[in-house]
């Protein structure tokens, strides 16, 4: 184990990098805010917003990228965690559509496990 990761439950957790964590959990909340109590005017705002803070989750993503070495995880993740923004765009648009939310849990969950376990 790398010495800026520590052993949570079996499982490596970068203890250097909540900024990231953080982030990802507002843009969480961005997409429950827009899909679920967002007025159909207030939507293009929360996209716009989403947006932005895509940018920060992006960078807090590439600082990531400079602290472990490279590995198909860390791809993995970084990759499935560019899908799973681009559906979360798409569900505030059409937040009844079930087929998006199986395929943003399913690429979620992939990459919060490489996360967790790998990197």
């Amino acid at each position: 184990m790398n010495s800026y990761q520590i052993d949570f439950l079996g499982m490596s957790l970068m203890n250097n990098t909540p900024i990231h964590l953080i982030v990802g959990i507002v843009m969480v909340g961005l997409l429950v805010f827009g899909a679920f109590f967002a007025k159909e005017e207030q939507k293009d705002k929360v996209i716009k917003m989403m947006l932005a803070w895509f940018v920060i989750a992006f960078l807090t993503g590439t600082y990531v990228w400079t602290l472990v070495e490279f590995s198909i995880p860390l791809l993995i993740k970084s990759v499935f965690a560019t899908i799973a923004f681009v559906i979360m765009i798409k569900i505030v648009k059409e937040p009844k559509n079930m087929k998006l939310w199986i395929a943003l849990v399913f690429f979620m969950s992939i990459g919060a496990f490489m996360a967790l376990r790998y990197i």
